[in-house]
C-alpha cells in the first residue's frame, strides 16, 4: 500500500479532475477558470491546482485520458483487436458501444468543449488526436489491413477504408447530439448499425 501522503496526493489530484470535468462541461474550456475549477473540486484555494497539474491544458489532458468514455472504449477496442475477431462480429459491437457512449451528456458536453479548444488551439488539437480520433483511426486502419491480407475484405488503402467505415457514425453523432436535428432524433441507433455494418461489409466484400 502507498504511504499515506502519496494516498493524499492522488486523492486530492483526482478530486481536481473530477472538478475539472465538473466545470468544463458546464463552462466551457475558456469560461472553467482556476476559480471555477477550484470551486467545484472544493479545493481550498485555486494555486493548489498548479502543485498536481502543469497548466489548464494539461488539466484538460487529464480530464480526457481519465473520465472521458471513449478513451476506455479505445483501450477495450485495443485489446479486442490484438485477437483479431471476426469482422462481422467486431464492428456492431464496436459501433453499438460507440453509439450508447455517445447518448451520455456528459460525454457529448466534454466532447463540445474539446473541438471548440481544438479549433484555435493547436497544442489542445494535436494532444486530442494523439490520445483519441488519431490513435482510434490508426488502430482500426491496422485492423482492416490484417483482414485484407487474410483475404477477408477486398484490397483498398485502409486509411480510406476507415474512414468510410467511421464516416456515417460521425455524421449521425454531429447531426444526433450536437444540432439534435428530428430526423437525425428519430434514427433507431440499433438500425443504423445495423445498416452501416450491412453496406460496409458488402462494400468491402473480397473479389
Amino acid at each position: 500500500m502507498p504511504p499515506r501522503d502519496e494516498q493524499d496526493y492522488e486523492q486530492r489530484r483526482q478530486q481536481i479532475i473530477d472538478g475539472a470535468l465538473t466545470a468544463f462541461s458546464t463552462k466551457g474550456f475558456a469560461g472553467a477558470s482556476n476559480k471555477v475549477i477550484a470551486a467545484a473540486a472544493q479545493i481550498g484555494s485555486p494555486a493548489l491546482i498548479y502543485h498536481y497539474f502543469k497548466d489548464k491544458i494539461d488539466l484538460l489532458y487529464q480530464v480526457i485520458l481519465t473520465r472521458m468514455p471513449l478513451i476506455e472504449l479505445l483501450d477495450t477496442t485495443s485489446n479486442r483487436l490484438d485477437l483479431d475477431p471476426p469482422i462481422e462480429e467486431l464492428l456492431p459491437e464496436l459501433l453499438d458501444n460507440l453509439i450508447r457512449i455517445l447518448q451520455a451528456d456528459s460525454t457529448v458536453a466534454l466532447i463540445k468543449v474539446v473541438l471548440m479548444e481544438a479549433l484555435h488551439n493547436r497544442q489542445v488539437a494535436q494532444m486530442v488526436n494523439e490520445v483519441g480520433p488519431g490513435r482510434g483511426m490508426k488502430m482500426l486502419a491496422d485492423y482492416l489491413e490484417r483482414q485484407m491480407d487474410a483475404g477477408k475484405l477486398r484490397r483498398v488503402d485502409p486509411q480510406i477504408a476507415v474512414r468510410l467505415l467511421v464516416g456515417p457514425i460521425l455524421a449521425y453523432a454531429v447531426t444526433r447530439f450536437f444540432f439534435e436535428q428530428p430526423e437525425a432524433v428519430k434514427i433507431d441507433p440499433a438500425e443504423l448499425t445495423q445498416q452501416m455494418v450491412t453496406h460496409f461489409l458488402q462494400g468491402m466484400q473480397a473479389i
